[in-house]
């Protein structure tokens, strides 16, 4: 479980350094996020799942990436509100971020199992 969690941390360390530009904070700021993913992905996700299940069905499960996306976004925004700082990030940066936080969670995952 520690070993998923620090995955979790490079993945967003990278995300936060490459991507976002986030320069100051950046371990305290990963640390948070990762723990805030957790509780988001353990409390909110499968309420919200359940309720968009018919537009998922739809769409043939793409609006279940819309949907992380979106949730780690709101992860991103609550970071802000928590850590008392504003990082200029778009949309479009929240969803390029969520994929690469992804595809590395998933290598990195791989690599050390």
């Amino acid at each position: 479980m520690l070993t998923r969690f620090l995955i979790h941390v490079v993945a967003l360390l990278i995300v936060f350094y490459v991507i976002w530009h986030v320069h100051t904070g950046l371990l305290a700021a990963a640390v948070v996020m990762a723990i805030i993913l957790a509780l988001v992905n353990t409390i909110i996700r499968p309420v919200l799942i359940m309720l968009t299940l018919p537009v998922t069905i739809l769409t043939l499960g793409l609006f279940v990436l819309v949907l992380n996306a979106l949730l780690f976004g709101l992860a991103f925004v609550v970071l802000q509100g928590i850590m008392n700082v504003h990082f200029d990030v778009g949309f479009g940066q929240i969803v390029l971020g969520y994929l690469i936080y992804v595809v590395i969670s998933m290598v990195l995952t791989r690599l050390f199992r």
